[in-house]
């Protein structure tokens, strides 16, 4: 039987040879002149190998994530699919509608107030893109999303989400799921999970080879600027996203970094920090809800957080006056007086509130809400 992947390829995609770099083909020896490198070269780190190009597919750091996916401090569940390295999560959302939609035909669906590369890169190659907002306390939308299914070639789902904080309840994922097992790939966006890791939906992979997981070792893992991500995969899927894949894809020093944070010393740091960073984002939504000006912060499953104020705007200029720098949402209508703002380290919270409690507002100037 034909899987949902090869329907919903292009036949351009289908009929794609991946580009056959030195390090694909490979071979053995002593004396490699094959991939116009230099065999030697001034040094610029601690590295001696930076002259020859990395793995076509890093398969070490890929492994080492499966294996940390699968493990008890996510689900505890053996996880049943394929994994591929890409260059953060952006890379992954982009390759996987390359791969699966056609420019100028398709369309995909996104559910904002939501991360905006999705939109973005379905942008680039003139897809369209149906719009079906969250509910009123950003909940999805179930039987909104379901009708579009049908005539999409992939949905986009963030669990927790950006900006809003939530997370997905898993029912709701399984019921789009069904939905679009004929017709449409549903990918979740798990940026954030490990900052709740048992509302992971990458077990159900092995029931729904239409469902797509995005990861990072951005968010808790603090490594942003290695730009190192990974798709979580049935191996319908991955056979065609493979074949877009650079034939580079992930640096060296990048890749040795990555493997590094995978190992048992590094998994433990990472769930130190991220254990700290949930207690002192829960301190602080504390304190800053009990603001007068404040109209609701939202509940965060996340690094950060979403405010929402009674004043007549966000307060982010106030707060870049104060030397603070958060993210403005107010230009989505449906985040008006709405910032994010990360959690940092204890004292940069705690320096955050103290500017929150000084502004000066006026009572009689509050906005309802």
């Amino acid at each position: 039987m034909m899987s949902l992947a090869t329907k919903l390829v292009p036949e351009v995609v289908k009929n794609l040879i991946p580009y056959q770099s030195a390090r694909r083909i490979g071979g053995q020896g002593h004396i490699w002149l094959n991939a116009n490198e230099l065999e030697q070269s001034e040094r610029y780190g601690e590295s001696e190998s930076y002259n020859r190009y990395p793995d076509f597919l890093p398969q070490l750091i890929e492994q080492a994530y499966l294996d940390y996916s699968g493990s008890d401090f996510l689900t505890g569940r053996a996880l049943q699919c394929e994994t591929l390295a890409v260059r953060g999560a952006d890379e992954a959302i982009d390759l996987l509608i390359r791969t699966f939609c056609q420019p100028g035909e398709d369309q995909i669906v996104i559910c904002p107030p939501t991360y905006a590369m999705y939109e973005f890169c379905a942008d680039s190659i003139a897809l369209k893109t149906v719009k079906v907002p969250l509910t009123d306390d950003f909940g999805l939308d179930v039987a909104a999303v379901k009708p579009h299914l049908k005539n999409s070639k992939i949905l986009f789902l963030c669990s927790p989400n950006n900006p809003t904080g939530n997370v997905i309840p898993q029912e709701d994922i399984v019921t789009l799921l069904e939905a679009g097992k004929a017709s449409t790939l549903v990918v979740v966006d798990e940026a954030y999970i490990e900052f709740a890791p048992q509302t992971s939906v990458a077990h159900l992979i092995a029931d729904y080879p239409n469902l797509v997981v995005i990861r990072t070792l951005s968010k808790a893992f603090g490594l942003a600027s290695i730009r190192v991500g990974f798709v979580l995969a049935d191996k319908s899927v991955m056979d065609y996203v493979a074949r877009l894949i650079p034939p580079y894809p992930i640096a060296d020093p990048s890749a040795l970094i990555a493997q590094k944070a995978l190992q048992e010393e590094g998994l433990a740091a990472m769930r130190r920090q991220a254990n700290t960073l949930i207690a002192i984002r829960d301190g602080f939504v504390e304190a800053v809800s009990a603001l007068p000006f404040v109209a609701q912060v939202y509940p965060s499953s996340t690094n950060f957080v979403l405010v929402r104020f009674k004043t007549d705007d966000c307060l982010y200029d106030y707060l870049l006056q104060k030397g603070i720098v958060t993210r403005n949402q107010s230009h989505d209508p449906r985040l008006a007086r709405c910032v994010r703002i990360s959690i940092g380290t204890q004292a940069s919270m705690a320096e955050t509130l103290q500017a929150l409690k000084d502004y000066p507002f006026d009572p009689k100037k509050i906005t309802t809400v």
